[in-house]
This record gives structure tokens, sequence and C-alpha cells, in this order.
């Protein structure tokens, strides 16, 4: 399915380098413009925006997406000064060249030609984009100035831009990111996870690796269907790498689903049937009555291999996950959903960073 429709510009609400948010008179009411694909335009001008995702009435689709000028559109040539032949968005109408990392033209081909180890490094595995700017914060909170880079897989958005919250968090002085896959827009671009995990650990000198994915991602209901699958490929070339993984829990006793009550099947499936070796696996301090929910959960499967199961025995996590909500500068939400409205999620985020930087030494 495709469906598109033309509009009339009637504000430009919000710009950037990256983007235009647009008020239309489509039916959403409100489309994204990327500049690296559109030239920028002004109210009163007509464009051609996708609405299929709205018209699906998907959750991250709020948004119809320009796609072109309706009239006077004379093709555009942005960024062809770059030096980079690695294709993002391949064979598709958007498709664009990067330079990534480990290409001959970049400036780090040579680091690439040496072997590699993660030697130890811990790296956090975190299946939803909105457990990225809470890691950030809480982590700030936790080790001042710690340096932390995320690592966008293609799970979900391709366009990293389309993130409010990352595009805040690239103003941070100790953030960074690097897309890898079919993502694009990070601060680096790389073209495998080994490579991106390479790059963060020996040039950037990242001393948190978080792997997560943008806004968006799927889920069918049914048993492997739905892109958190990813995490079992990214835990394993961590350990292939000689890291250890710690896998951030979804986790939530407000979500009316079955299947994400308590810990997530988003979690236990790839966790328990996909990960070949072992891995951290953190969880937050929790009345009995809850914790007796995860302990059922987790004797229910069947895991391939013994991974750390660690339950916090105390409320460490909680102090400096409200200073880290105060220091957000936007609101921390997931599913829509707030710290009050589910605080097991945003907890569990939390505990799973406290304790990870626990076993990360202190480079002060």
């Amino acid at each position: 399915m495709y469906t598109e429709t033309k509009a009339t510009v009637l504000a430009v609400w919000y710009e950037d380098e990256e983007i235009q948010k647009l008020t239309t008179d489509s039916e959403a009411g409100r489309a994204i413009l990327f500049k690296r694909f559109t030239p920028p335009v002004k109210a009163g001008e007509q464009v051609w925006v996708n609405t299929t995702a709205t018209t699906l009435k998907l959750g991250t689709g709020g948004w119809d997406i320009v796609r072109v000028r309706a009239v006077n559109h004379n093709g555009m040539n942005a960024g062809s000064g770059e030096a980079g032949h690695i294709m993002k968005a391949r064979y598709t109408p958007v498709q664009h060249s990067v330079l990534t990392v480990e290409e001959q033209q970049s400036d780090f081909h040579d680091v690439f030609c040496e072997p590699f180890s993660l030697a130890d490094t811990h790296v956090w595995l975190a299946e939803l984009h909105s457990m990225v700017p809470l890691m950030y914060y809480m982590a700030q909170e936790l080790r001042k100035g710690i340096n932390c880079c995320v690592i966008f897989d293609d799970q979900a958005a391709l366009p990293l831009v389309l993130s409010d919250q990352l595009r805040e968090l690239h103003r941070e002085e100790y953030f960074s990111s690097i897309t890898v896959g079919q993502a694009f827009g990070g601060q680096y671009e790389a073209v495998t996870l080994a490579s991106a995990l390479q790059f963060a650990k020996t040039v950037l000198r990242a001393e948190m690796i978080i792997i997560s994915v943008g806004p968006g991602v799927v889920g069918t209901g049914t048993v492997y269907g739905f892109s958190g699958m990813a995490q079992a490929n990214w835990s394993n070339t961590v350990s292939a790498l000689g890291g250890t993984p710690i896998w951030v829990p979804r986790l939530s006793f407000a979500d009316e689903r079955e299947r994400h009550y308590g810990l997530s099947h988003h979690t236990l499936t790839p966790l328990s049937r996909f990960t070949l070796k072992e891995v951290i696996l953190p969880l937050p301090y929790l009345d009995e009555q809850y914790r007796q929910v995860i302990r059922k959960q987790l004797k229910e499967v069947s895991f391939q291999c013994r991974h750390q199961i660690h339950f916090a025995e105390r409320n460490q996590a909680q102090t400096a996950f409200l200073r880290a909500l105060k220091a957000a500068k936007l609101p921390l939400q997931t599913m829509g959903r707030s710290f009050a409205d589910d605080p097991a999620f945003f907890l569990a985020v939390a505990e799973a960073v406290r304790f990870g930087l626990e076993l990360v030494p202190s480079t002060d």
C-alpha cells in the first residue's frame, strides 16, 4: 500500500538545518520535510505528501512526509561535496551517499584494518528509542561527564532526525551517535554494527556504549514478528567481539497487553531463544507481588545459556532517576506513558544504567 495526496502548506512552525515541521490542509494536518531530500518550502506552497502511515493510523505515523513540491521542483543537489560512496536507503527514490567511518575515503579507514576486541567492555542493549534519553541523563547523574555513544540500528526509523529527543541529545557535550545499516543521520555513519562498536571504542573512546533504534519499532503480536528480535543479533555481535552485553529489560505493569505485562516477551523471546552467550540482565527493585510475576516468567522460558540475572535488593536507582527526569530537556515518556503512569518501565531502565555503571571503571 502506498498513498499520497497534494497538500497546501499553511505554516512552517519548526525549522532547523535538517527538517521542517509544517501545518498543512491534509487530513493529518501536519507534515515533516527532510531537507536532505526535499528543498524547504514556505507557507502557501503546495507539496505532495506520503500519507501511508497516517492512513493506517500508525503510532509513529502521525506525520505525513513531504515527498516533493507540487510545482516548480527543479531538483536539488544537497551535500554534493561529500566524498562518501556508501549508499543508504539503497534502491529507493531517496537513496543517497554518505561517508562511513570504514570506507577508503574516510580518515579513520586504517583503524579498521587492525585487529579489534571489545576486551570485556560492557555494552547496553535498549530495544526502545524512548529508553535512550533516560539512559543518557541517568548516566550523567551517576557519573557526570561520562562519554556516551549510542549506535542506532535500522530496525525502526531510518532518518534519525525524525526524533525530537535525538536532536536535543546531539546538543549535549558528552553524547555522540552512529547510524548503521540503512539508518542514517547520526553524527557518524557506519556500514555494520561491528564497525560501529570498534569506532565507538577506539576512536570516540566512549565509556558508555548503547545499541538502540530510532522511533517506530514494529510489532505484530506474534512470537517472532517484532523488531526487538534484533537484540539477539546485537548481543551475539558484542559477545563475539569479546564484550559483555547488558540487556535493558522492557518491563511494565501498566501495559494491558498480556505479552508486555511484567517482563515483555520482546525481552524474553530473543534473550531466551536466540542469544547464544551469557549476558547480564539487571532488574529493578520491585514489590514482592511483582517480583513473583517476573520470577514465574523467567522460570517458564528455556534459555540457550545461563545468564546473569540480578534483582535489585534496594531501590538504589530512584534518587538519581528523579534528578534525571528534571535534567531532561524534553519530557520522558514511553508509548505515551509517563513515570507516574508506568514507574516499573522507567525504574527498570534506570537500574540497568546504575547496575552497569558499577561494572565500568571510572576514568577520573
